[in-house]
């Protein structure tokens, strides 16, 4: 008896829960589908410009990640890729969140288109895959600049690179908030917001080295200062494409594709100085760095509860042995995603062990440009190499 009681005390909460979901979302699956597009190509207009805009501009991008996400992912609750009526409450607090943001500049002046006049690209231009793309049809990739006030207290420049593999970039875990900590730090900091999906793979490398260039290009007209120490710091896919990066050396945007003609910008150095690919210092292709004379100092992060581990650990020993200067950290409890490894609100929990990299690679970096000694600990009991 106590059974059935139990069982229709739960199929009556399950027809009142279903019933409260019908009056909060009217809306059929195919109509809902339609707004949830229309929100995100609002929202795309604010979530990439972070110094344009005031209010909860973390759980703004956070809703935005997911719901773009869903399109074509496992988004909770859905249970298998695709938007279902259950995402309404992101798309709701989206849509609000958006709204109350506060507009304090205008976003085109906040950021720095690295092409120009022109782009190295396929052509003709890539005209289908927009409707599950992380960006409006007809991105352009940019910069995101966070410079110091004052550059003569500048100790080096960092271009950050989200991960998010060739479908999105996850900037509120891996973009805005590492910018910020190189910041506080003493670095110039540019977040790339790259191509993804549905450009071609190539690109990601081309915006990175191409980044690399604008900066060291502008130094003088934008006021930027020690562009001869050039960092790159770069999450999962991001760290993959400093890795291909660094194979490519210092070939021009030509190579990939011939029809595009080079400008003065494409002349410029494109080495750097330190390289930090966080769980991601590995490629699915075999990489050549014979092609680059000038290899950076290289330092590595992955969690031993990552999924890409399995990836990472065979190809140590040819980096030591490629790489004059490398270094390599193996975090004990970390899986993969989490940045700076100090969570992210609504997001990502923070893992203490990962934690411990941001300082390691700052020491790993000033010990190379020479801002402190270069030492060793020969009591480390740290998993690192």
């Amino acid at each position: 008896m106590k059974k059935i009681l139990a069982l229709a005390l739960i199929a009556a909460i399950s027809l009142f829960a279903a019933a409260a979901y019908a009056e909060e979302n009217p809306y059929t699956l195919e109509e809902f589908k339609v707004l949830v597009e229309e929100e995100l190509t609002a929202a795309r207009d604010v979530v990439y410009y972070p110094h344009a805009f005031e209010g909860d501009f973390e759980q703004l991008y956070v809703n935005f990640h997911k719901l773009s996400r869903a399109r074509y992912e496992t988004v909770a609750p859905a249970t298998e890729a695709g938007v279902v009526l259950g995402h309404y409450d992101l798309y709701k607090n989206l849509k609000e969140l958006r709204e109350s943001m506060v507009q304090i500049a205008d976003p085109a002046s906040t950021v720095w288109d690295i092409w120009e006049d022109d782009m190295a690209v396929e052509d003709p231009l890539p005209t289908e895959g927009w409707e599950i793309s992380y960006d409006n049809p007809g991105f352009r990739p940019f910069l995101n600049p966070y410079l110091l006030e004052d550059q003569t207290q500048v100790k080096g420049n960092v271009v950050i690179i989200a991960g998010g593999g060739s479908t999105h970039r996850n900037n509120v875990v891996e973009g805005y908030p590492v910018a910020e900590f190189f910041n506080e730090n003493g670095y110039n900091a540019y977040v790339l917001q790259r191509r993804v999906n549905p450009y071609a793979a190539e690109d990601q490398v081309l915006d990175l080295t191409r980044a690399i260039r604008y900066i060291r290009y502008y130094a003088e007209e934008k006021g930027i200062a020690k562009t001869d120490v050039m960092i790159t710091c770069g999450f999962s896919a991001g760290g993959m494409n400093i890795m291909s990066a660094i194979a490519a050396g210092n070939a021009t945007p030509d190579s990939v594709y011939p029809q595009y003609v080079c400008d003065e910008i494409d002349q410029m150095s494109a080495d750097m100085t330190v390289a930090l690919p966080i769980y991601g210092m590995f490629s699915m292709t075999p990489l050549d760095f014979s092609a680059n004379e000038n290899l950076p100092a290289l330092f590595g992060v992955i969690g031993h509860k990552d999924s890409l581990y399995a990836y990472v650990l065979p190809g140590l020993d040819n980096l030591c042995k490629t790489f004059s200067d490398f270094s390599f950290y193996l975090a004990p409890d970390a899986p993969h995603g989490v940045g700076l490894g100090t969570g992210t609100r609504n997001y990502v929990n923070a893992f203490t062990q990962l934690a411990q990299w941001p300082q390691m690679a700052i020491n790993f970096i000033e010990s190379r440009i020479g801002l402190q000694e270069k030492t060793y600990d020969l009591n480390q009991t740290m998993n690192s190499w």
